[in-house]
């Protein structure tokens, strides 16, 4: 498999990841509605959204790589590791929200 097509089915999969993403984040928006401890999960919430838009920037980094840089960036698979991350985060969250 040629690094292009392997750059572009990890890219795919890091959008998919991402908007996997979203949906948690939405799904914590509704649970901090009503929640008695809304102020201190909304700034955790913040801190995730933060993050969340710079993996976004990474994202968007790595489609718009040189095709002589992708190989490197692909073995890597660093972007995997910040989207574990935010997972993890996330749903840590939404336990504590019970949603």
């Amino acid at each position: 498999m040629d690094i292009n097509r392997l750059a572009e089915q990890h890219a795919r999969l890091y959008q998919s990841r991402l908007e996997h993403l979203d949906e948690l984040i939405d799904k914590a928006r509704k649970g901090l509605e009503n929640h008695p401890e809304r102020e201190e999960h909304e700034k955790t919430l913040g801190e995730i959204l933060q993050r969340r838009d710079e993996l976004q920037v990474q994202l968007d980094e790595f489609i718009t790589k040189h095709p002589d840089d992708l190989e490197e960036q692909v073995e890597k698979a660093g972007l995997m590791a910040i989207w574990e991350v935010l997972a993890q985060d996330l749903e840590k969250l939404l336990e504590k929200l019970g949603v």
